[in-house]
C-alpha cells in the first residue's frame, strides 16, 4: 500500500500535469497497481479480496485512499483552467490569442489540429467549470445568458424559456447593462409566462453595478475562492463533507495492523466462507469443530 502511493502513483504525475492520459494507458496503469496490491512475485495464485473502485475511496469513506490516477488527472489539468481564467502571464497571453481570441472559455471546443495541452483542457473543461462561478467585475469576459456569475448556475438554465427566443445568446454582461433598459432583444414580444420571467431577472441584476477590475472566477468549493486539486478530487470522488468512518486511521498502530482491521470490517478475510464464494473448492469446515468457518467463528 506504502509502494503504491508513493511511488507506483507518483510515476506519471508529470505527465498528468500536462496532457489527459488515453483511457488505454489508464487501465493498464490501475492493472498493475491492483496486481502489486494483491498478489506477490512468486506464481502462486492469489485472491482479489475487495474491488479496485473501493480501494481507491478516500479513507474516511471505507476505502484505503489509493490515488485514483483518472480524477486526479482532470483535476491537476483544471489547476491550469483557473490560472488561464485569473491569471494574465506569457503563457495566458498565448493560450488566449491562439485559442480564445475574443471568445469566452465556456464558448470554445476542441479543434482539429489543436496542440495535446489544449485538447486535455478541453476535456476537463465543463466539469471544472461547473464547480465555480464567475465573480463580476468590468463584464468584460462574463456572458450574460450562459455563464455562472449572479447565481450558481447559469441563467438560460434558470429561465430557459426565455433564452430560447433571445436574439443574441452570447451577449457579455457588460454589453447587457451598458443601457436602460437593458440591452437585451427577443424574436418574439413577450407575454404571460414569459414576460414574467423577464421581469425577474430585471430584478436580479437591478443592483449590479460594474467596476474597473477584470472578470474574476470564484472556486466554490472553498470559501476564499481559490482552486484547490483536492477540493475538486474529493468533489469528483462524491465524498461527503462529514467523515464517517475514519475512526481505524486514527488509532495508534502500525499501518498493517490498521489495513487488517480494515479488512475484518469490509468482511473480505479470506477465511473459507469467503474462499467458497470466489469458486474454492475445498472444505468449509473449521479444522477444529464441524462449523462453518467465518470471521466471526475464527476470532470470536
Amino acid at each position: 500500500l506504502v509502494l503504491i502511493n508513493s511511488v507506483l502513483s507518483s510515476l506519471p504525475m508529470f505527465m498528468m500535469l500536462f496532457f489527459k492520459i488515453p483511457r488505454g494507458v489508464l487501465k493498464k496503469l490501475d492493472y498493475f497497481r491492483s496486481r502489486f496490491f494483491g498478489t506477490t512475485m512468486n506464481t502462486k495464485k492469489k485472491y482479489r479480496l475487495t474491488k479496485w473502485k473501493i480501494v481507491c475511496t478516500p479513507k474516511d469513506q471505507g476505502g484505503l485512499e489509493v490515488l485514483n490516477l483518472d480524477v486526479h488527472n482532470k483535476c491537476l489539468l483544471s489547476k491550469w483552467l483557473f490560472k488561464l481564467l485569473n491569471g494574465d502571464g506569457v503563457w495566458q497571453q498565448l493560450l488566449k490569442s491562439k485559442y480564445l481570441k475574443d471568445k469566452s472559455l465556456t464558448q470554445v471546443q476542441y479543434m482539429l489540429g489543436d496542440s495535446q495541452f489544449w485538447a486535455g483542457l478541453m476535456k476537463v473543461k465543463d466539469e471544472f467549470l461547473s464547480m465555480g462561478r464567475f465573480d463580476l467585475g468590468d463584464g468584460t469576459q462574463v456572458r450574460f445568458w450562459e455563464d455562472s456569475w449572479i447565481t450558481p448556475r447559469p441563467l438560460k438554465t434558470i429561465f430557459p424559456a426565455l433564452y430560447n427566443i433571445v436574439r443574441k445568446k452570447s451577449a457579455y454582461v457588460r454589453t447587457v447593462l451598458s443601457t436602460t433598459p437593458l440591452n437585451v432583444a427577443f424574436r418574439r414580444s413577450l407575454m404571460g409566462p414569459n414576460l414574467q420571467a423577464w421581469y425577474n431577472v430585471v430584478l436580479m441584476v437591478a443592483h449590479i453595478h460594474l467596476t474597473n477590475q477584470r472578470d474574476r472566477f470564484v472556486w466554490r468549493l472553498h470559501q476564499n475562492g481559490l482552486f484547490s486539486v483536492n477540493s475538486m478530487y474529493r468533489a469528483l470522488l462524491g465524498v461527503q463533507a462529514l467523515p464517517y468512518n475514519n475512526l481505524i486511521w486514527k488509532l495508534k498502530l502500525p499501518l498493517k495492523i490498521k489495513v487488517f482491521m480494515w479488512y475484518l470490517y469490509k468482511g473480505v478475510i479470506l477465511t473459507k466462507d469467503n474462499l467458497v464464494r470466489r469458486q474454492w473448492q475445498g472444505d468449509k469446515k473449521c479444522c477444529f469443530c464441524s462449523l462453518n468457518e467465518s470471521i466471526q467463528h475464527l476470532l470470536f
